[in-house]
């Protein structure tokens, strides 16, 4: 449930037991109607109190201290609580200015009782000043959380998102190298081809066409990619694929992870981006596994379906599944690598123990 529609049942339940109060009450004599109207103005003003703070905290204010002007002997538990409900988010959801306004008007409306000669000084008085430390001190302590908390989330997203963006680049410029190196294969056979052929002949004038547009589109990928490059991205870098994959886990075993490969399934040769996305998922899972497992055991499950291929990683390491999910960009670029597919990714904690990076991605 939504902070908004907290507010909104607890200004329910608030107004129907005040109203019960109101009724019930035997010493509300002629001011039934009066702290029966008041009732509702304070609820509907701890409704509104996340989006207007100010003006819900002034409303409230000003319909309490009306109640209490007028008739100062009747208590009501249900409204007294929505006040304190609305003065909170006067107090705690508004900017400094606005919080100075709305401290001023309830200091000098709980004062105004003992001057307008509506109540005794010597109560109004320290309970108008005791009210506005109060919300100070609140403000001190919970609005510095609150402030602190908000930064800290709006700091979270960037992160999120400069990961995303960082991630994405990272696979603009590993895709770009495998489709350079089979389009250069292309133009290199189509250009050998042509060689062996006779001048007159209309297949060299189709491969010609053939090697000159692979050499433009050749340029126009290097062009597009180089904005995306660091200075110490190699260009045309070999990438790794599926049959790499044994290679990668001797290599995790020997920084301390003892790693398992199963393949399901007739292995056969897939589309070379797919190939290396799988390739990055079961580095990064492994790569977070050795970080974070902990003294555990891992497994890595490649199946080969009709239309589909499956990876599975999974340890049962005693590590914070916490830690792997909150910190670095692992999850960021394996959830990136399988949106990229329309493939389908699970990343959690087992009940075992361990943690398990489950991925689908289809073939087309």
């Amino acid at each position: 449930m939504s902070p908004v529609a907290v507010d909104r049942a607890l200004a329910a339940v608030l107004l129907a037991v005040g109203e019960t109060e109101v009724w019930t009450t035997h010493d509300a004599g002629g001011h039934r109607i009066l702290a029966a109207l008041v009732a509702p103005i304070l609820a509907a003003a701890l409704a509104a109190r996340r989006r207007y703070p100010l003006a819900a905290g002034i409303v409230g204010q000003t319909a309490s201290v009306v109640q209490f002007a007028i008739s100062h002997d009747v208590q009501i538990i249900a409204t007294s609580v929505a006040w304190f409900c609305v003065l909170y988010g006067l107090t705690v959801w508004t900017s400094q200015r606005r919080f100075v306004i709305g401290a001023a008007y309830v200091l000098a409306s709980n004062l105004f009782p003992a001057i307008a000669g509506y109540g005794k000084p010597n109560s109004v008085f320290p309970f108008g000043v005791v009210t506005l430390v109060v919300m100070l001190l609140i403000r001190r302590v919970l609005g510095d959380r609150e402030r602190r908390l908000a930064l800290a989330e709006r700091e979270r997203d960037v992160v999120a998102r400069e990961a995303v963006v960082e991630e994405r680049a990272r696979i603009a410029r590993e895709l770009h190298d495998a489709i350079a190196h089979n389009v250069s294969m292309m133009v290199v056979q189509a250009g050998a081809e042509r060689r062996t052929l006779a001048d007159a002949s209309p297949t060299r004038e189709v491969l010609e066409t053939v090697e000159h547009i692979g050499r433009a589109a050749l340029t126009e990928m290097r062009r597009l990619v180089g904005m995306l490059r660091s200075e110490d991205d190699d260009l045309l870098t070999p990438q790794p694929g599926l049959r790499d994959l044994p290679t990668l886990i001797s290599q995790v075993c020997e920084a301390g992870l003892p790693v398992d490969l199963e393949i399901d399934g007739d292995p056969r040769e897939l589309p070379v981006g797919l190939e290396l996305s799988a390739y990055r998922i079961v580095q990064e899972a492994l790569t977070n596994a050795l970080k974070h497992a902990g003294d555990a055991h891992a497994t890595v499950r490649v199946a080969y379906g009709a239309d589909s291929l499956e990876l599975e990683i999974v340890d049962d390491g005693p590590g914070d599944a916490a830690a792997v999910a909150g910190g670095g960009h692992g999850l960021v670029g394996m959830r990136e690598r399988v949106a990229l597919y329309g493939g389908r990714f699970e990343a959690a904690q087992r009940a075992s123990g361990g943690f398990s990076v489950r991925v689908l991605l289809p073939i087309r």
